[in-house]
């Protein structure tokens, strides 16, 4: 039961930081400390829906799964879009 009230608070995180990393104007100025945060962000997704994908079975598990993956795809999305840019300028 706790691991699935983190995994929905982490999720809805993630893909919240996300969406401010990458498509908003929120961080004017400051798109790197936003693609930071969220990567931090995500570790946490990664780390509390990992668990959570340890412990389920059944479609919980595949659920679980992609609980799992989307983090680092969402990750890799920011890393290119917003902190390799403002690296290499």
């Amino acid at each position: 039961m706790r691991s699935s009230i983190l995994m929905t608070i982490s999720g809805i995180m993630g893909f919240s930081f996300f969406l401010i990393a990458n498509f908003t104007n929120f961080f004017t100025g400051s798109d790197v400390l936003a693609g930071c945060l969220q990567l931090a962000v995500n570790v946490f997704v990664f780390v509390t829906w990992s668990k959570g994908f340890r412990l389920s079975s059944g479609f919980k598990k595949f659920f679980a799964f992609w609980g799992v993956v989307t983090p680092v795809i969402m990750g890799s999305v920011t890393l290119f879009r917003v902190l390799l840019p403002a690296i290499f300028n």
